[in-house]
């Protein structure tokens, strides 16, 4: 009776910890679609025609791969539920090093110029000068974005084999899962990422 506690104890766990960084990421993936439309600087530049002017540069003409980012993080999401076990640590990895990616990117932003190579909207031809003002909002929710994005990775990483996977019978009464086809059941344990060998010690115990 008490490995079946334990087992449901870490199962829900699992499921919470599943829920929680589906949230975060879905989150991110928002974050990331705001930032990429959120004004980031106001850029001075010199048109051939008209003289100065400035203008309202967004984050997608700053970093263009925010957009795309935040697909990816939406493809992420569903690689996570459907996946189990050493696939769903890949997965993880791959979460990890796009939150790296994001991070490494405003820093250098934040590190250089700040500024943009070709004004969007501009007239041909014009020179982009120095920056007016720099908005904190959208490096903001990119730096946020990436720190919530590197935690999400990490728990799916260190966390793969308690979340359960999507379709699996996690659910299900222990008396139900007791009673299921002994070659089926292995299959099922590995790929949810359980030990089969540990759930049939633990049988033997109770």
């Amino acid at each position: 009776m008490t490995n079946r506690q334990e087992s449901t104890g870490r199962s829900a766990t699992g499921r919470r910890l599943l829920v929680s960084c589906v949230i975060g990421m879905l989150a991110v993936a928002v974050g990331l679609w705001a930032a990429s439309s959120t004004v980031w600087i106001r850029q001075r530049y010199r048109t051939p025609f008209s003289g100065a002017d400035v203008a309202r540069v967004a984050g997608e003409a700053i970093r263009p791969e925010l957009t795309p980012l935040a697909l990816a993080t939406l493809a992420a999401i569903a690689a996570v539920l459907a996946t189990g076990g050493l696939l769903r640590r890949l997965i993880g990895l791959i979460i990890v090093l796009e939150a790296v990616l994001l991070g490494w990117r405003l820093f250098d932003w934040l590190a250089g110029s700040r500024g943009v190579s070709e004004v969007p909207g501009a007239a041909p031809g014009s020179e982009p000068l120095e920056v007016r003002g720099v908005l904190p909002y959208g490096p903001a929710l990119m730096g946020g974005a990436a720190l919530v994005l590197l935690l999400c990775g990490l728990a799916v990483m260190l966390a793969a084999r308690r979340m359960p996977a999507m379709g699996a019978k996690y659910s299900a009464p222990a008396e139900a899962r007791e009673t299921r086809d002994p070659d089926r059941r292995l299959w099922e344990d590995l790929d949810e990422g359980r030990d089969p060998t540990e759930a049939g010690d633990g049988d033997e115990n109770g």
